[in-house]
Order: structure tokens, then sequence, then C-alpha cells
């Protein structure tokens, strides 16, 4: 579906993510999930957006499901989707690396490593009670600032300098694709001292208890958004592309 996917382990990610913090490059760092691969085929700025990051992981069973059957006849595709619950697909894509997933572990690295983390986005103080939970799971991890505010091009100027004055290594985004991608690539040259960016979406709700995440045996079975439509029916819209718009679209660009 013309974005590029990384084929890397979670583990290769994290190894790479310190090597970016310690070169003096700067480097994005996107979460690809169903969604976003089909808001892609008809915007051609956020296209481009994922053309030009350092690392794209595939987030959601759906993306893995995709990699694995790009090859296969259209049954065959069918067949896998119809399974995809007890099956995992592992080529050839290793594994998911969940976007929560992977937050998680880079906040313990940089506890252990002294780095220092932003956390930008998401409703108001929700940043704050993510700086909270994360300091309890790692208490030596260093948040040197949360904002909420918003993707729009107006409130960017402030933020860069908020950004700028708390000078960290890291920077999370919480606005949701694509507007933490778009806002990366616009703002990241102008924050020097950020050496990776990666949009979170959803990520602080979770990490912060303002959403609860579904049991770990729906996530590892790729049903985790069956808890969450039945916990938030409101998301149906989306749940409704990733699930079903996404493998049609896939199907028929067979």
């Amino acid at each position: 579906m013309n974005v590029p996917l990384n084929i890397l382990t979670e583990r290769e990610v994290l190894e790479h993510i310190q090597r970016y913090l310690k070169g003096t490059e700067q480097h994005h760092l996107a979460t690809v999930n169903p969604e976003m691969l089909l808001h892609a085929q008809h915007d051609e700025e956020f296209r481009h957006v994922l053309h030009q990051t350092s690392i794209n992981t595939p987030d959601g069973m759906g993306v893995m499901w995709a990699a694995n059957t790009q090859h296969d006849s259209l049954w065959k595709s069918i067949l896998k989707l119809i399974v995809l619950p007890i099956y995992r697909p592992t080529s050839p894509l290793p594994e998911r690396i969940t976007g929560v997933d992977l937050f998680l572990e880079i906040c313990k690295q940089a506890a252990e490593k002294q780095q220092k983390i932003f956390l930008l986005g998401a409703k108001q103080g929700v940043a704050e009670k993510t700086k909270e939970a994360l300091k309890k799971l790692y208490p030596t991890i260093q948040i040197v600032g949360t904002y909420s505010g918003s993707p729009s091009i107006h409130e960017q100027e402030k933020i860069k300098d908020i950004i700028n004055d708390a000078s960290p290594d890291m920077l999370f985004i919480a606005y949701g694709a694509p507007a933490q991608e778009k806002w990366i690539a616009r703002n990241l040259r102008k924050i020097p001292s950020v050496k990776v960016a990666i949009g979170v979406g959803g990520t602080f709700d979770f990490i912060s208890g303002h959403i609860k995440r579904a049991p770990l045996l729906l996530q590892k079975t790729g049903l985790e958004w069956l808890y969450r439509l039945i916990k938030e029916p409101a998301r149906w819209p989306r749940i409704k592309n990733a699930t079903m718009v996404f493998p049609w679209r896939f199907l028929k660009s067979k």
C-alpha cells in the first residue's frame, strides 16, 4: 500500500534508538497501524512523512496479516484473516510492536541511562498523570516536561519554545495520527536537543490509567479492538476502519 515498514524486532528497534541518542542526527519513528495505512492512501502529505521517517514499526495484527499475505492468493489471504486470532504471522515482519509496549521499553532504558524525556499531547492533565505513573514504574526516569497543547500550527511556536527550554533527548507526542506525525515533520528540526521523536497516539491514556487496556489474552490474540469497542462504543468508526475497511481495501488491491 506504498508505505514502508522496517523488518526489525522490538529489541532491534531499541538498539537503533540507543544509537540514535548517541549520534548528532535527529530521527522520527512511527508506529504504523491499519488506520494510518488507510489514511496514507488519500493523504499525500502524510504518506510523504511516512516515507521520510527513520523507522516504521508494525503496530497491529492487521498490518502483520497484510505483510504476511501480500504475495498470497486472494483466498489464502482471506483464510489467514479468518484464523488471525489463533494465527500469528511472523514473515516478513518478525513481530508486532505495539506503541504502548515500545513506549514502556524506551522509558525503562531511559531511566537506566538517565536520558531526558518530554511528554506532549493528550487531554489536559493526562501527560502529567502519565509522568506520575512512569515515576512509579521507573523511579530514576527523567521526565523534564509535560504539556497538553494541540497540533495546531498556531500553537507550534509556543510548544517549540517550551520543549527547547526543557532540552529533552526524546519527545513523545500523543496527538493521534496523522496530526502527531505531521507535527514532528514540521517541527523536529526546530528542537535540536531531541534526537528521537515518536508519535504515540493513545499511549498516555493507557499508562495514566485514563483508559484501561485490554486483558493480556486479548492483546496477544489481536482482539484488543473488541475490548475497546465494548468499553468505548463511540470508537466504532475507527475500529471499523481497522478491522473491516482496511482488510477489504488490502484484498481489493490484490
